[in-house]
């Protein structure tokens, strides 16, 4: 019985199987479509579309709904496979046999004014299909602007594509070929809607593409916004661009509000891609400038005891940052704020008992509010913002724990934005040459720093700024170093419990909570960096599609495909 059992599941999965193969192989499959959208100068467009198929049994006819004309017209068809031209049969008839709409094509005129462009599957098996017909006054002329906002591949079309592209190209006529003329990226503007991918504007097409297959709910529609005396459309309203593009970008995820204007875009284009030695220029001059400058300012430099810029960290770390010494960067600028304020009470090092674990650590908790009386230039901003930042961060238990703090300034991003951008301030080489000497005397500080052990006399002065040397030296990237050679010199002044307790905890911890602030900046200045990308995005200056939108839309419809 149980043998009978086993061999029917076998026998069923070898049905199934071969079902699945059957199926598979009926099935149709659109590998790749192509669409070029040759734009002439009065708006007319003709509109080549290469189709990569593979025909199954069913169906005997594929066809392309085109609704929303809107005045346009749709003529002139042509449809070949490879070397061989379909017969164009004007009125299409769709009750007929595979066998009889082969090698034909045809338009279906509906009475609500829009058409369908139809033809024959032909065979079994593999295909390529090159379609071309004329859409009349596509491009329409509008008050301060000439341009359209179409759809080109439907939504539902039947099978869905695997890929797909739209190429917008401008293009004239001339002995009956279709040659294509140059189209100045600095003239055109470009948006796409309902389809997963990017649209971009090269030196002489707007080309969409998809960067998924297509799903039920996918269509490709491309909105383009061209200057005035690009073309010279016949149809013209008075109406302005902006309505059109404000109607497609509702429910989308492009915003509006913060285009640039046309014409900075069109001096920022010209520059890049029309000049574009200029910067290649500009960057070795600044290379040999800055050279040159880095060479002057350490010639005969001697040690300089003092920090430099009376204290000021942010001046010392663009100044070094912009001449290119390794070892300074925004992450040990903000290990420096830190280790400041663990010295003057502003932050204290904190033992704790973790309950999960039962071990012991250290963490910072939240001392007095700083003074912003011996703080100079930005670090009084800076330092300030910072232990606000890490105050909040640590709640009402006082308590920060690093990971705390990058969550803390992720969730309030849009209210650091400030910080975060005066973070990462920087010089320049012009201003360094106006402050040469104050320059020389950090230079001098960071040489005297790094050759600390090399200094024979120690001066009760000097003592009292130790703290503040490490303070620096953090910044620099050598604390580690100053630290045991200061123990070295003066193993007296870390026997101190409380000067010992805060060197030795600050050197563990201070890597924890630097990092930390460093990863929570980087975000903010992600997210500004998407922000700003989104602004040129929503200006047209091409980028990833949007899902929703583009209402308003002429052409396509629903559906199409193989029937």
């Amino acid at each position: 019985m149980n043998r009978h059992f086993i061999h029917i599941r076998r026998g069923i999965a070898v049905v199934a199987m071969l079902m699945a193969v059957l199926l598979s192989a009926n099935a149709h499959q659109l590998r790749r479509l192509y669409v070029t959208v040759n734009l002439l100068d009065n708006g007319d467009a003709i509109i080549n579309e290469m189709r990569d198929m593979y025909i199954g049994d069913e169906g005997t006819e594929i066809y392309i709904p085109i609704g929303n004309l809107n005045g346009s017209e749709v003529e002139l068809l042509d449809v070949q496979e490879q070397n061989h031209k379909y017969v164009n049969e004007g009125e299409w008839d769709v009750d007929r046999s595979r066998s009889q709409k082969a090698g034909k094509c045809g338009i279906i005129y509906k009475g609500n004014g829009g058409v369908e462009i139809c033809w024959g599957v032909g065979s079994s098996g593999d295909h390529t299909y090159f379609t071309t017909y004329r859409v009349t006054n596509l491009l329409r002329g509008f008050a301060d602007a000439d341009g359209f906002n179409y759809m080109f591949v439907n939504p539902g079309i039947k099978p869905l594509p695997e890929y797909a592209q739209v190429k917008i190209v401008k293009a004239k006529i001339a002995n009956g070929n279709y040659e294509q003329l140059p189209l100045s990226s600095d003239s055109v503007r470009a948006w796409a809607f309902r389809y997963r991918g990017e649209v971009e504007i090269g030196d002489s097409c707007v080309t969409a593409t998809t960067t998924e297959p297509f799903i039920d709910e996918s269509a490709m529609i491309v909105m383009c916004r061209f200057e005035k005396g690009v073309f010279h459309p016949e149809l013209e309203t008075e109406s302005s661009f902006d309505t059109l593009k404000e109607k497609a970008f509702e429910g989308s995820d492009y915003t509006s509000d913060e285009d640039l204007a046309w014409s900075d875009l069109v001096t920022i284009l010209i520059f890049v891609v029309l000049l574009f030695v200029i910067p290649a220029v500009v960057y070795i001059y600044k290379w040999w400038e800055k050279r040159k400058l880095k060479k002057a300012l350490e010639k005969d430099l001697l040690w300089f005891r003092e920090p430099p810029f009376k204290g000021d960290l942010k001046h010392s770390q663009m100044s070094l940052q912009k001449l290119s010494y390794k070892g300074v960067s925004t992450e040990n600028l903000l290990g420096a704020y830190v280790l400041r304020m663990i010295y003057d009470g502003s932050l204290v090092i904190k033992d704790v008992r973790y309950a999960n674990s039962g071990k012991t650590g250290q963490l910072l908790g939240i001392g007095k509010e700083p003074s912003r009386d011996n703080l100079v230039g930005k670090d009084a901003y800076l330092q300030t913002k910072l232990y606000q930042i890490f105050s909040r961060a640590a709640g009402a238990d006082g308590l920060l724990q690093p990971k705390e703090l990058t969550r803390f300034m992720s969730i309030n991003a849009e209210n650091l934005e400030t910080f975060a951008k005066t973070i990462n301030d920087e010089t320049t080489v012009s201003m360094i040459k106006k402050e040469f000497d104050a320059t020389r005397e950090l230079l001098g500080f960071r040489k005297f720093l790094k050759e600390f052990t090399l200094s024979n006399e120690r001066h009760a002065q000097e003592v009292t700024l130790w703290k503040e040397y490490l303070v620096f030296a953090t910044l620099f990237g050598c604390a580690d170093q100053v630290r045991k050679d200061m123990k070295q010199l003066n193993p007296e002044f870390f026997q101190l419990d409380k000067i010992s307790r805060q060197l030795d905890a600050s050197t563990i911890i201070l890597p924890n909570y630097s990092a930390a602030a460093w990863n929570g900046t980087n975000r903010i200045n992600h997210a500004i960096a998407q922000r700003e990308a989104q602004a040129r995005r929503a200006s047209g200056g091409g980028g990833f599609s949007s899902w929703g939108g583009g209402g308003g839309f002429s052409g396509g419809g629903g559906g199409g495909g193989v029937r």
